[in-house]
């Protein structure tokens, strides 16, 4: 276990040793995701950040005040959707631009939607939250991976150490689909992704992490109507009182980004950062499932973008 002291102490030895990175941030215009940008703004020297969200006007405050943490800083702002696979292949090319020539060094994805009306498809045919949890992760990871530095790393902030058991035979859960389930599943095929993609690039470190229980406002963002303003001003202020705060969540998520512990392979990290492999998980990785999940997943997009 790391504690957050040696987190934060870790993260100021940056500008001694990590005085340039790039990075691209999905999901980053709030809670956890918006947390870690402004750690990366705060620690890394001369940072350049390529955020993907859905609005740059709603997002001009924390733009600002990014160039104000960080005035050495490059910050720029994409306005792309990331629960479309065909809207995530528009976006590789418009992300490479802004690079000029460099490449990634850290892809964090923090996007997130919970499941509270059970399963909705969206146009391509894929429920709305495997699509934010799971299939665009992995679609956005696929097509960036040309443009990462050979040692780069990605990090994927959702459910490490929470993999379980799959519905096998219908792993997009169009027959299956209940809540717990669909959170359990999306857990294991990242992991089970990673390990895949682990293994064709060896130089490089895939980070699967589950942050804990976080006060980032995603459940009530996640309803609609009276139950989401239920949430969002009642349940939320009183849970918030009980969990993790976003700041100290964003140191963690950095540190899993640049220490040299996670630079190579496919870790499942848990809230205070310890590896785990959970039973399922390791019988899952004995018997071949990453390959099974990876080939599932790349038959899922051409589906999704022929339609």
């Amino acid at each position: 276990m790391v504690s957050v002291r040696e987190v934060v102490s870790a993260n100021a030895a940056l500008k001694s040793s990590h005085e340039q990175l790039t990075a691209v941030f999905t999901g980053a215009t709030k809670g956890i995701g918006l947390a870690t940008l402004q750690a990366f703004a705060k620690h890394v020297p001369k940072p350049t950040a390529i955020i993907v969200g859905r609005s740059q006007k709603s997002f001009e405050h924390d733009l600002q005040k990014l160039k104000s943490i960080n005035p050495n800083g490059t910050f720029i702002f994409i306005e792309g959707d990331v629960s479309s696979m065909k809207k995530i292949d528009t976006l590789t090319p418009i992300i490479k631009t802004h690079l000029n020539g460099a490449k990634i060094d850290l892809l964090y994805m923090s996007q997130g939607y919970l499941p509270v009306y059970g399963r909705q498809e969206n146009a391509e045919g894929l429920d709305n939250g495997n699509a934010v949890r799971y299939y665009g992760r992995v679609r956005l990871a696929q097509n960036l991976l040309p443009l990462m530095s050979k040692t780069g790393r990605m990090i994927s902030i959702m459910a490490g150490t929470q993999e379980g058991k799959l519905i096998e035979h219908d792993l997009e859960l169009k027959q299956n689909f209940a809540f717990v389930q669909a959170l359990t599943q999306a857990a294991t095929m990242q992991t089970l992704s990673w390990d895949y993609l682990a293994a064709q690039n060896p130089e490089m470190g895939f980070v699967h992490v589950y942050p804990g229980v976080v006060n980032t406002g995603l459940l009530g963002r996640s309803a609609t109507g009276l139950l989401s303003w239920f949430i969002t001003w009642f349940v939320e202020p009183v849970v918030s009182l009980f969990i993790l705060q976003p700041k100290d969540v964003g140191e963690r998520m950095l540190y899993y980004g640049t220490t040299a512990e996670f630079g190579k392979g496919s870790w499942a990290l848990d809230d205070k950062g310890v590896p785990q492999e959970t039973a399922q998980l390791k019988e899952y990785r004995q018997t071949g499932w990453a390959e099974k999940v990876w080939e599932h997943t790349q038959k899922t997009f051409e589906e999704a973008l022929s339609r």
